[in-house]
């Protein structure tokens, strides 16, 4: 005789009930979760980034564009003198004497290349109100394209002389010795915004020779 065969009996309604309450219950645990881990990030503080309160050396449209090979500040600045001459020469005695709340009170840089060592040289005569932290940074504008070199931070103290020399490649030679100015920020951490103003100074001045000029800046 054949074995009956034993009939799959149907899950009871309220086992069906059952599983689908669970599935239900660990949807919305999860989603509770999900929504609890979000709020945590968004009220913890962002973690600072490295250097943050540093300016850059060169912002966009502050200064020079770096794919532009002029000034787009120079070129403004010739439309100002052009318009009140008067005025343009207020503007650049009170970009070379700072008040003693931004520190770094008064600063003459100077500037020379050496074609023959490809070597750029940097000097800066300054007085401070105070110890200060300083960031130097560095661009020329030029036929040849801009040349903007590492920023560095220094510690000055009272008054002194900073030195500083650039080791420049074949091309960047040619753009520094090409270049009809350069500007160098001056920029002093820990200070009033407004202070920030008297950070560039425009070496437009060129002397020498071809091969080995000077730049500074123009004085009235």
């Amino acid at each position: 005789m054949l074995a009956k065969p034993n009939p799959v009996q149907a899950p009871s309604q309220r086992t069906i009930r059952l599983a689908w309450w669970l599935a239900f219950v660990a949807t919305i645990v999860l989603l509770a979760a999900v929504g609890l881990a979000r709020s945590a990030q968004a009220a913890g503080p962002p973690a600072p980034s490295p250097g943050a309160s540093l300016l850059p050396p060169f912002e966009a449209g502050e200064e020079c564009e770096a794919d532009e090979p002029e000034c787009a500040e120079e070129d403004e600045g010739e439309e100002e003198c052009e318009i009140g001459e008067e005025e343009c020469e207020e503007d650049e005695a009170e970009e070379g004497e700072a008040p003693p709340e931004c520190l770094l009170t008064t600063a003459q840089p100077r500037l020379s290349i050496s074609a023959s060592q490809q070597r750029l040289r940097l000097q800066v005569h300054y007085t401070l109100a105070g110890p200060a932290d300083v960031t130097i940074g560095l661009r020329s504008s030029g036929g040849k394209g801009s040349l903007t070199l590492p920023a560095s931070k220094h510690h000055l103290s009272h008054s002194g002389s900073l030195h500083q020399t650039f080791a420049l490649s074949e091309a960047e030679t040619e753009r520094a010795l090409d270049a009809k100015q350069f500007i160098v920020r001056l920029h002093v951490l820990d200070v009033p915004w407004a202070c920030h103003r008297y950070d560039f100074h425009h070496l437009s001045i060129k002397r020498g020779s071809p091969v080995s000029p000077a730049f500074s800046e123009k004085r009235s």
